[in-house]
């Protein structure tokens, strides 16, 4: 068991605690009022729970599970500081700030409690589980520099397909197979990090060079997510990498390399928050043209610096405008896109507002919630059982139900207002079992053996999916469909193209499976 912490997690946990305690401070004194103090709770209480589980035992022994547990964090600590830094109070909007404070501090507690009990406490070596044995035995675990290589060309190639073919259309099978596999690019990545793939690679500048081609690839995507993915791939492997290797502070700041990274942070920051303005700008153009000539187009207005300088005032004004929810479905609140993604509590605030008039334990929240849960399930597996179920008649979002018309507005939601439109206070004890189960599955992702660790390289390329999952989305038909057909498909189809990897490598030459 991992007795002291690293000088990152240290670092952190004191980092985020002097940001909250200034952010509390010019709170209450620009915006002064009893919402807003309950805001300023949320955040604390969440704070103070999370230190406690911001340790080296659960981020080396646990990092998967540990990153779904921080993106939950984040959603309710993220929303006071973004919104102090905007100069707004963190109630902007809002219209039942003491339900959604005191629901979303609750949900807390209960996830932290979850986290807990899925965690080993008694002996971080301990036997691993039947179905990590099993995966084993399918060398699950297994790191080879080679076959990372190969699964890197085939996630290319299957990224430049799905650039060339455009949207994968509902009913299209093979398109969605091959949309499944894109993940695949990021397997080269895991390379620039020996202490979490075991392999120590010498070819870093390769590495390197491959990075930039991908993040470059991901804006060509024309999607502000998918350029997100690469970038937070790179940066929760390599914060694993500095508590795994327990590096120093002095190691890392006032460095060449920390300047370094400093600087190129700042400008991929200006350059994702340019193209998401650009973006946004040509979204309506895109079902009418193709991938090329939409890029074409994003690249077209950033050159064009006039009209960007208007875009970013009306984009500003838009997010500032305090439009309330009789006035129709609204996720204003935060200036920067990734801030608005990743900590708008105005989602929450927004969805328990509707639920308030559909009512808690809607009839029509709980027949959609059937049917979608239904409708997760493989079309051959449906059919094999005779179940009628019309996939084009669930194309729209939960948030399309909550809201009760636009639909294929494809709204999103959050897991405290869905669940209370959809099962009451019910929701409270069901979501509380299924994390158990989500937390338990996620930890199969990490295995010891002989006294060493070992990350399953799948979650490794996938990391960035775990920190998003708890984000505002489809609520907790997310969680089902994670358990009655995610988590089964990312383990076949990863061992699916693994094997056919290492078995062409075994034909070939099997001398490479053993390289390094």
């Amino acid at each position: 068991m991992v007795s002291k912490n690293s000088p990152i997690i240290q670092f952190l946990r004191d980092s985020l605690g002097i940001a909250l305690i200034l952010a509390i401070i010019i709170e209450i004194i620009l915006f002064p009022s009893l919402e807003n103090f309950f805001g300023c709770a949320m955040a604390l209480i969440s704070y103070s729970i999370f230190r406690f589980f911001l340790k080296d035992f659960y981020v080396i022994n646990y990092p998967f599970t540990f990153f779904l547990y921080l993106s939950m964090f984040l959603y309710r600590y993220l929303p006071l500081i973004a919104t102090i830094l905007e100069m707004k109070p963190i109630t902007f909007g809002f219209e039942r700030p003491y339900i959604t404070f005191i629901g979303e501090t609750a949900w807390f507690l209960m996830a932290s409690l979850a986290f807990y009990l899925s965690c080993n406490h008694t002996n971080a070596i301990s036997k691993n589980n039947i179905l990590q044995t099993t995966l084993y035995k399918y060398k699950f675990y297994h790191s080879n520099a080679v076959i990372f290589w190969s699964m890197g060309i085939i996630g290319i190639l299957v990224k430049l397909y799905t650039l060339a073919a455009g949207e994968i259309e509902l009913g299209d099978v093979t398109g969605k197979f091959f949309k499944a596999l894109e993940y695949f690019q990021y397997a080269p990545l895991i390379l620039a990090f020996p202490k979490l793939s075991k392999i120590e690679y010498s070819k870093r500048n390769l590495v390197f060079i491959y990075t930039i081609f991908v993040i470059i690839l991901s804006i060509a995507s024309n999607s502000r997510r998918q350029m997100l993915i690469p970038i937070g791939t790179i940066v929760l492997l390599y914060f694993l990498y500095l508590v795994v290797s327990k590096k120093k502070i002095s190691e890392l700041l006032w460095t060449k390399k920390f300047l370094a990274i400093i600087v190129c942070g700042y400008l991929i920051f200006n350059i994702i928050t340019n193209l998401s303005v650009a973006m946004l700008y040509n979204r309506t153009l895109r079902n009418n043209i193709t991938r090329k000539e939409l890029f074409s187009k994003t690249i077209e207005t950033i050159q064009n610096q006039e009209l960007m300088a208007r875009l970013k005032v009306t984009n500003n004004n838009k997010q500032n405008q305090l439009e309330g929810y009789h006035s129709g479905w609204t996720e204003n609140y935060l200036d920067n896109f990734m801030m608005n993604r990743y900590a708008n509590m105005r989602i929450s605030d927004e969805t328990i507002y509707y639920a308030e008039i559909r009512g808690y334990a809607s009839n029509v929240m709980q027949l959609d919630f059937f049917k979608k849960n239904i409708a997760v399930l493989p079309t051959p597996i449906l059919n094999f059982f005779n179940i009628n179920v019309n996939k084009l008649d669930l194309i729209h979002s939960r948030g399309d139900i909550l809201y009760g018309k636009g639909f294929g507005g494809y709204r999103v939601t959050s897991h405290l207002g869905d669940g209370l439109a959809t099962f009451g206070y019910w929701y409270f004890p069901l979501q509380f079992v299924i994390l158990l189960f989500v937390f338990k599955l996620t930890n199969i992702f990490t295995l010891i053996s002989g006294n060493k660790i070992f990350y399953a390289p799948f979650a490794l390329l996938t990391v960035f999916s775990f920190l998003g999952r708890y984000r505002n989305a489809g609520g907790i038909i997310g969680d089902f469909g994670y358990l009655t057909r995610g988590f089964i498909q990312d383990l076949f189809t990863y061992l699916l193209v693994f094997h056919l990897i290492y078995y062409i490598i075994y034909f070939l030459k099997p001398s490479l499976l053993f390289h390094k």
